[in-house]
């Protein structure tokens, strides 16, 4: 930039981009994954046959299924585990990747279940469902990646 009296200014350089910290990408992850698991763990906990039948199972089948309470309660006990792997991160590598597995297999489990015809409820869900488990699935491998660093402090163990 020039000034009147002549001079030139010395061009500003570019502020560098801030990438965002591994640490705190693989929060977000922890915090999607709690999300998925409270989102189909709690509604099956509490109120079963009303979840399934707001997924498109027919009222007498979805009183069957009301057994199925205590999946619920896996997936809710998932969630608190990954609140308390949040609040006191050691061993958080093999929680992430416990996690990343349940979701990577949940989602194969629905894909193989909806084209072997023996999916639960409308299409929607089932479609729905796959593609929550399968994106969360990625997103948490992709976040322990990224995060390999700062899981590596993890591993360790505790001298005793």
């Amino acid at each position: 930039m020039e000034h009147d009296d002549g001079h030139a200014e010395a061009p500003q350089p570019e502020p560098p981009v801030r990438r965002r910290d591994p640490a705190d990408t693989l929060r977000m992850a922890l915090v999607t994954y709690v999300f998925v698991n409270l989102l189909v763990g709690v509604p099956i906990l509490l109120v079963p046959v009303g979840f399934f039948e707001a997924v498109g199972v027919p009222t007498i089948v979805a009183r069957d299924y009301a057994g199925l309470r205590w999946v619920g309660a896996v997936l809710v006990a998932w969630a608190v585990s990954g609140l308390l792997v949040m609040a006191r991160p050691y061993g958080r590598a093999y929680f992430v990747t416990v996690g990343s597995l349940q979701m990577t297999f949940a989602a194969a489990a629905l894909v193989f279940s909806w084209q072997a015809g023996e999916g639960i409820g409308d299409l929607w869900f089932q479609a729905t469902a796959s593609i929550v488990y399968a994106a969360t699935a990625l997103y948490l491998w992709w976040a322990r990646l990224r995060a390999r660093s700062v899981l590596a402090g993890d591993v360790v163990e505790p001298a005793g």
